[in-house]
């Protein structure tokens, strides 16, 4: 009994301290980025970059990825792949339609995202630069 006592008590406190705020996820206080694949990796509004981020700062990518005919044995259509980061994540096979993930930014500099899954004619010109601050 003692335990469920301690628990409302708790609760109530976190309660009142606004807790309920203080258990965002890393996803959920994640800046979301949204990008569109097809013959070229373009940003919302159709830039084509750079993409500017902030060292350690948590990104949600939201990809709307297309086909342009050609498809890996996985059925990936696309890659978003940094290739010096790989290791951390950034490494990501792209299927047809939205899809989301998060991944931290990397340490200042400038990286270069790139389509590893041939995809077309165009596959050797789908890059974006990546600028890190």
């Amino acid at each position: 009994m003692k335990m469920k006592t301690r628990l409302a008590a708790l609760v109530t406190v976190l309660l009142s301290l606004g807790g309920a705020a203080s258990f965002a996820t890393a996803e959920e206080s994640a800046r979301t980025v949204a990008l569109f694949v097809d013959q070229q990796f373009r940003l919302a509004g159709g830039q084509k970059g750079p993409l500017m981020l902030k060292a350690g700062e948590r990104v949600t990518f939201k990809i709307t990825a297309s086909t342009t005919g050609e498809k890996a044995k996985d059925g990936a259509i696309h890659s978003f792949t940094v290739r010096k980061l790989r290791a951390q994540g950034w490494d990501v096979r792209l299927k047809e339609g939205v899809q989301e993930f998060t991944l931290t930014a990397p340490p200042p500099g400038e990286y270069l995202i790139e389509c590893t899954v041939y995809c077309g004619v165009n596959h050797d010109a789908m890059n974006l630069k990546m600028v890190v601050q």
